[in-house]
């Protein structure tokens, strides 16, 4: 059996101790993260929308808001908040759990794939990275693109025999034709761990019997893989690239052409600060923990660098002919395979330190402290306090806005804030004759413009003509803005009206501003 070959040696028991705790603090970070119950943001909002305006059948169309998920996912949701409520709790239940399952599914991955030291430094780098602890509370299917990729590939490369026995097959074929409307990128996972069995089983040498007992065998199961993706293609994916600006929003994220080696090496860099998580420098330094880990493999572990790796070659295949993004979030399903071969290279350098020359030993300690010290302070740090992991947190300020409300009270919502307004209104109802939506677009997060500002300007001292006019209450929602753009808006206001209070929260802000004079 190909897993039993693959496994590591007995490992001592302390690796299987901190194993354990790495796990355990995993769970402990997402569940905090969760309790601490921020804000839905932009993304979110936009999808819970849908599943608030929509059927179970209507979610199978193109979704507005220029959202796309699979539908299994939504369905759940739908299920979720028509039997727990439309609040952060429930939309983010079935994500948690997706965080959850993928740390147990990561630490029995990593019996079978990772060995020694490089063991439990992979599930520490798993439970405590950003982007990997973050998306299990947030409603959106990454966390299951993680959990159900693990889960794939463990079915997958248990069929690693010419004969593998019918329940395995029937497992497999029924997991892989359901993940599919669960998580798009599946089908990456299951086209490359079989490839790398076929590989593995060298099927071109094998005799025509045993070729014959192989197909005989495979074909119902591919036939329900691929009968499975053709219905999501034409059924679902081909009415969200037409009924939204995805594919427009994705073009830029193609290579241009099969030889585009620069888009190749700008996407291999930006894999490690998203969706791994290193920041400038640290993603330098595990660029170069991944490639003494692929290095090391391949000296001495071909099969589990083919294994490991097959899932991205796959995924970049799907990007150079124009069909999948190899971008940010959209790969976190690559994450666990990427993490083992960072803690093997990471732990190829730990041991340089008691080795001459002692330059070695000086980047071995430097990649230590970069790769697992820093990432585990910064979570540890979310852990603590997890209210500094909050941003565009617009729910606190409505609320602010509905205890304060007095009769004659108008509300001036700009754009950034207006999808999060609509969705959390329809909890705290404030008077809909009351508010007034910008009507500009929406202005840079990062940097306003004077043009922006100009903009703004005008459409807020022409209201303060008409419907604002004499007004001494007048509330102003803004969100999804950096400081320095906030302040430069806050700084008009001040121009238009007279300030008299300011309510500031992560990535949102409320005034409440008399515009009588």
């Amino acid at each position: 059996m190909l897993t039993q070959k693959l496994k590591s040696l007995t490992q001592p028991h302390w690796i299987e101790i901190c194993s354990l705790l790495g796990v355990g603090l995993g769970v402990l970070i997402r569940l905090v993260q969760y309790l601490s119950n921020r804000s839905l943001w932009f993304d979110e909002v936009a999808l819970g929308l849908n599943l608030l305006d929509r059927s179970y059948l209507e979610l199978l169309d193109a979704l507005d808001y220029n959202q796309a998920a699979p539908p299994l996912f939504l369905w759940i949701e739908k299920f979720a908040i028509e039997t727990w409520g439309s609040h952060e709790y429930s939309l983010r239940l079935f994500p948690l759990i997706g965080g959850l399952l993928s740390l147990g599914l990561f630490y029995r991955f990593t019996q079978n794939f990772a060995q020694g030291r490089a063991r439990p430094i992979a599930i520490f780098l798993f439970s405590v990275q950003g982007y990997i602890a973050y998306f299990a509370s947030e409603t959106k299917p990454y966390s299951w693109d993680v959990s159900m990729g693990l889960l794939l590939f463990m079915a997958v490369i248990s069929l690693a025999t010419l004969k593998p026995k019918l329940t395995k097959l029937l497992i497999a074929g029924i997991l892989g034709s359901i993940s599919i409307w669960l998580s798009f990128p599946s089908i990456f996972v299951i086209a490359g761990v079989e490839a790398a069995n076929i590989l593995s089983l060298r099927l071109w040498q094998a005799p025509k019997t045993d070729l014959k007992d192989f197909f005989l065998r495979r074909l119902p199961l591919y036939g329900s893989w691929i009968l499975s993706f053709c219905g999501l293609y034409f059924g679902v994916i081909n009415q969200a690239l037409s009924g939204t600006d995805l594919a427009d929003n994705w073009a830029g994220r193609y290579p241009d052409n099969l030889l585009d080696i620069v888009w190749l090496f700008d996407s291999f860099g930006r894999f490690f600060y998203r969706p791994l998580g290193f920041f400038g420098p640290a993603d330098g330094v595990a660029m170069v923990a991944f490639i003494t880990g692929c290095i090391l493999l391949y000296r001495t572990a071909k099969l589990r660098l083919i294994y490991l790796s097959s899932p991205f070659l796959v995924t970049l295949l799907a990007a150079f002919l124009h069909k999948y993004p190899f971008r940010e979030r959209l790969v976190l399903f690559l994450t666990p395979f990427a993490l083992i071969l960072l803690a093997e290279g990471i732990v190829f350098w730990w041991g340089r330190w008691r080795r001459k020359p002692a330059i070695l030993g000086i980047i071995g300690i430097f990649m230590v402290i970069t790769l697992i010290f820093m990432p585990l302070r910064r979570g540890l740090h979310g852990m603590i306090e997890p209210t500094s992991l909050h941003f565009d947190h617009v729910r606190p300020t409505i609320r602010y806005i509905d205890t304060h409300w007095q009769a004659g009270d108008k509300l001036y919502v700009l754009p950034g804030a207006q999808l999060q307004f609509e969705f959390y209104n329809r909890r705290f109802k404030l008077p809909v004759p009351d508010i007034i939506l910008s009507q500009l677009q929406n202005i840079g997060i990062w940097k306003v413009s004077d043009e922006d500002l100009e903009s703004h300007y005008q459409e807020l001292n022409n209201l303060k003509q008409t419907q604002l006019k004499d007004k001494t209450r007048v509330w102003i929602l803004l969100a999804r803005k950096r400081p320095k753009s906030e302040e430069a808006i806050v700084e008009q206001l001040n121009r238009l009206g007279k300030l008299i209070e300011r309510k500031q929260y992560p990535g949102a802000m409320v005034g409440l501003y008399d515009f009588s004079s």
